[in-house]
């Protein structure tokens, strides 16, 4: 089951639910406002996130404290 991130364009409060089907009305649990907007989720990776990534040739090494596409 798909968790989306949402936040109240109302009442600016950031939540997440479960979303079953396309249809689905997504409301505010704090306001109960239909006008809601998804979110960009930012995924997590295991292991330590203290470690910089090594990029192979070709390959891309970016996270959210640094990019290394340059």
């Amino acid at each position: 089951m798909p968790i989306f991130e949402y936040k109240c364009r109302g009442c600016h409060h950031s939540f997440e639910q479960i979303v079953l089907s396309t249809r689905e009305q997504v409301r505010c649990p704090k306001c109960d406002s239909s006008a809601v907007e998804k979110q960009l989720s930012v995924f997590s990776s295991p292991g330590n996130r203290s470690e910089q990534p090594t990029a192979s040739p070709g390959a891309c090494a970016c996270t959210p404290q640094t990019c290394g596409c340059r």
